[in-house]
């Protein structure tokens, strides 16, 4: 009788997106308020944006709150 590992049926939250993670596909994560299922396994570079269109697929639009708006922080598109 053949095996199954029911552990990956299933989408799998990450939680905050983290640079140099391993991620496999179906995993969850959050990043910039958005958030995205991973189409196809890699482990996290620098930057989300570099991997995001060959990795990623956003499945929800959100928020992220920053605080009051000041000149040395750095904020993402929407």
């Amino acid at each position: 009788m053949a095996e199954f590992k029911l552990g990956r049926i299933r989408f799998i939250w990450k939680g905050d997106w983290s640079t140099s993670t391993v991620y496999y596909k179906d995993d969850i994560v959050r990043n910039g308020g958005n958030t995205y299922v991973c189409v196809q396994g890699h482990t996290a570079p620098t930057l989300f944006s570099t991997s995001q269109s060959t990795y990623w697929n956003k499945i929800s639009d959100g928020t992220e709150w920053k605080s009051d708006w000041t000149t040395s922080t750095l904020y993402k598109v929407n």
